[in-house]
């Protein structure tokens, strides 16, 4: 009887130890599968960063290219604002003529400033204007490559005699030459008048000389 027991109990505590040992193995494997799925996780973290970091490299790039182009650009030029001209000027006892220089700004009437210009007079010592400063130049234009200067009727006041009229009309014609017109027909008001000091024939264009062949002051 003592061994049937004895029996028994050796085969319960086979099967308790089989048993145990099948618990120990199913725990196991679940335990083998979450290290992988951690180590898969943490792998396509590390993907991930590397592309993010290729990015955030590539990126300065862009930026540098960018700011390449801009500085690129085609620069703007500017256009000048003064020009230097010759104007013509009798010496204080009117017998000859002299040039001297003048820098005037640019604007759209840019003919009109310089026979302004010439109104106002020398500053040179020795030098003297044939007009009064109270003459205007109401306008400046070109017909047929003639240019037409139409002043104020102020200047006919001018006292001048033959040879003074012819000076006052070349130092016109000339102003307007260095422009690249040889010829001016002078007007006052807009209107031709056929002789403006009775000296000169004015009913067509005056031929202007050459500056060339006048000294500078």
């Amino acid at each position: 009887m003592k061994r049937q027991w004895m029996l028994l109990l050796s085969g319960l505590f086979i099967l308790f130890l089989t048993a145990c040992g099948q618990g120990a193995s199913s725990n196991e494997v679940p335990g083998a599968a979450d290290q992988i799925e951690m180590e898969e996780i943490n792998d396509a973290d590390e993907i991930e960063t590397e592309q993010e970091i290729d990015e955030a490299v590539e990126e300065p790039d862009t930026k540098v290219e960018e700011v390449t182009s801009e500085e690129t650009e085609p620069v703007v030029e500017v256009e000048p604002t003064t020009m230097t001209i010759e104007l013509i000027y009798s010496d204080d006892n009117v017998m000859d003529m002299y040039k001297v220089t003048r820098v005037i700004e640019v604007t759209d009437h840019l003919y009109q400033s310089a026979l302004e210009a010439w109104i106002a007079g020398p500053t040179e010592e020795g030098l003297t204007s044939l007009v009064a400063p109270n003459v205007e130049v109401e306008s400046v234009e070109i017909i047929d490559g003639v240019a037409h200067v139409s002043f104020s009727e102020t200047l006919l006041d001018t006292q001048v005699g033959s040879g003074t009229e012819y000076m006052l009309l070349q130092q016109i014609a000339m102003t307007l030459k260095q422009f690249g017109y040889d010829q001016t027909q002078v007007l006052i008001s807009g209107e031709i008048h056929p002789e403006l000091f009775g000296h000169i024939d004015t009913s067509k264009p005056i031929i202007a000389e050459n500056l060339e062949d006048y000294d500078t002051y």
